[in-house]
């Protein structure tokens, strides 16, 4: 198991000593400054406390996460932290430690999670809302319903066009009506789902979908001077060997014609029906370790449980690029400047004049 080490001023390493011994796997000691270093690599280290009571979990890590300079890991460490608050913290790119022996740190190319309990089942009572019903293939219908023009849908055309079934697609609407999104108009077999509030549906969707644990990865590397390079290269590959993908984040968005980020450090892209690391073989690319990815990964695999990536990619250039409203998702969950360039996206792309 790879052992951190924590660097901590005295005065930060008296009142947290306690909660980061309950983690054998971190060494903590005194330091000039706060430092995490995860064998030859390191980062400034900023701890944080635990998220307001009585917040929204996915709106408050957020929140919290824009208060951490950058290049350093923002750290909440607390002697409990529930379960809800460690996933939202994950999503927002931060870090935890749990003084009952549980960790999550991570940066780009860096991931340590540490939990012998294991995450609890989600429920009704536990998820809050109804909200818990939507799964990812209900997140993907609700990408369909979001990613074009029209505001009136019946049951069972959302069926068709998002791949789902008739009782998933009604599922998906009663969700939304319980949230004051859509309206029934008409009755019978051609009753109607008008969308009330594109903008409110976008919000409530970014909630749901980032609330999500982030998606399982692998880091690779492709020889390519620019983001379109690499999206192009592995697209070839990728029709070689019969790998279904999609091109998201910053480098879809560059694809689909709206540029919000002057330099792409890694090009974040989904694939579906094998696991991260079997892409890979299946590809040829090397699959970078933890140690090793911050040494010149430029390409990260993302699973695409639920093909909410996948499902609908747009051939652009010969290169599949995830839907919109997926891109401007994935920019979300990303964190940092990802989270401006995702408001720059969906006001381009997703919000009406």
């Amino acid at each position: 198991m790879v052992k951190a080490t924590l660097r901590l001023e005295p005065s930060e390493l008296d009142r947290y000593r306690g909660v980061f011994a309950s983690v054998p796997e971190l060494v903590v000691t005194e330091g000039t400054q706060d430092r995490v270093e995860v064998g030859e690599h390191h980062r400034p280290l900023t701890i944080l406390p635990r998220l307001p009571a009585g917040s929204d979990p996915t709106l408050a890590a957020h929140h919290l996460a824009s208060t951490v300079p950058g290049g350093a890991v923002g750290l909440v460490a607390a002697r409990s932290i529930p379960y809800k608050e460690r996933d939202a913290l994950e999503v927002a790119g931060l870090s935890w430690c749990d003084g009952r022996g549980a960790l999550h740190l991570s940066w780009p190319g860096t991931l340590i999670h540490i939990d012998r309990g294991g995450r609890r089942r989600v429920t009704n009572e536990t998820a809050g809302q109804n909200d818990s019903r939507l799964g990812p293939a209900g997140i993907r219908a609700v990408q369909v319903l979001l990613d074009g023009t029209d505001d009136e849908w019946t049951v069972n055309r959302l069926a068709e066009q998002a791949r789902i079934s008739v009782g998933q697609a009604h599922n998906v609407f009663r969700t939304m009506e319980q949230n004051r999104l859509v309206h029934a108009v008409g009755k019978g077999p051609k009753q109607r789902r008008v969308i009330d509030d594109r903008g409110a549906a976008l919000d409530w969707l970014a909630t749901v979908d980032g609330a999500r644990r982030r998606p399982q990865g692998a880091a690779t590397y492709l020889y390519a001077r620019t983001d379109q390079e690499i999206a192009r290269r592995f697209a070839e590959k990728a029709s070689e060997v019969g790998v279904t993908y999609a091109v998201t984040g910053a480098a879809g968005s560059n694809l689909l014609g709206v540029p919000v980020l002057n330099r792409i450090i890694v090009t974040h892209i989904r694939v579906s029906g094998l696991k991260p690391t079997e892409a890979l073989a299946r590809l040829g690319l090397e699959h970078l370790e933890a140690d090793d990815a911050g040494r010149g990964m430029n390409v990260e695999l993302w699973n695409d449980v639920g093909e909410v990536g996948t499902f609908a990619a747009a051939p652009i250039d010969d290169i599949r690029v995830a839907p919109a409203v997926r891109v401007w998702l994935d920019l979300l969950r990303q964190g940092g400047r990802n989270r401006d360039a995702a408001q720059i996206f969906r006001e381009q792309t997703l919000e009406r004049t």
